[in-house]
């Protein structure tokens, strides 16, 4: 039996999967990232029904964190891989960084403050650096993405709030669809089958694109070039401008 609460869990792993159903064989849907604050919508035995900074919801298992009565309180986020994922929340104190589960650790990995402003300029060179991360279904962090999360992700340590899926995304900057030739590095190149989205990318300037698909990589619908993709080719929809959504 379900039953309404009103409260906070804390992600203490470095991730929490989050599914469909209370339950482990439903369907994973996203995963919330270590040091991010969900606000409870309702609890079954060990689960509970959250939802996201981005309004998402779904079930995790209470093994990924602690109940809470005030989100962490959270200054940065890690913004390159390494031992603690990209995205991770953290204090930031005296070049050390304290996570959500108490831990304080030497400050190795670079870090933003969570007020940036939208800085569509930051988006490439923070792509870049994620650049062999592997593919996972569901997947937010350097340790696995899906290709609407590593969108979303890098556009949050540029200041930028998209929502969580490709074709969310896509309805989020419907008004501000662009030529792919025009694109600028950091807009976002969208794909699918029969009008349906089923991917998205980053321009890295006209029909150059890095995103994730098998792993984050760096390809070009454009004919002509060694990297070029013809699936990709096949599959455009639309290509849609952050910095006129974000007017930068």
């Amino acid at each position: 039996m379900s039953k309404s609460i009103n409260s906070w869990f804390v992600i203490t792993s470095p991730l929490a999967p989050a599914y469909s159903q209370p339950k482990f064989n439903s369907g994973k849907v996203t995963e919330i990232v270590g040091g991010e604050s969900v606000k409870v919508l309702k609890r079954s035995g060990d689960w509970l029904f959250v939802e996201q900074e981005d309004s998402y919801q779904s079930w995790i298992n209470q093994f990924y964190g602690c109940l809470s009565n005030r989100p962490f309180s959270a200054t940065h986020m890690i913004v390159e891989g390494g031992e603690i994922p990209f995205g991770t929340r953290v204090k930031e104190k005296k070049q050390n960084i304290i996570t959500a589960d108490g831990a304080c650790r030497k400050l190795k990995q670079k870090i933003k403050n969570l007020d940036n402003v939208a800085s569509p300029d930051q988006i490439i060179p923070l792509a870049i650096g994620l650049l062999g991360s592997p593919y996972r279904w569901g997947g937010k962090t350097s340790f696995g993405f899906d290709c609407s999360g590593f969108v979303q992700m890098v556009c949050l340590a540029a200041g930028i709030i998209l929502p969580r899926d490709s074709w969310q995304q896509l309805e989020f900057l419907k008004d501000h669809i662009i030529d792919e030739d025009n694109a600028r590095p950091g807009d976002l190149h969208f794909f699918g089958k029969n009008h349906k989205v089923t991917h998205v990318g980053f321009s890295m300037g006209g029909k150059g694109i890095i995103h994730c698909q098998g792993i984050v990589k760096e390809e070009t619908f454009q004919k002509g070039y060694s990297n070029f993709n013809e699936k990709l080719e096949d599959m455009y929809i639309s290509t849609h401008s952050i910095r006129l959504k974000f007017k930068t």
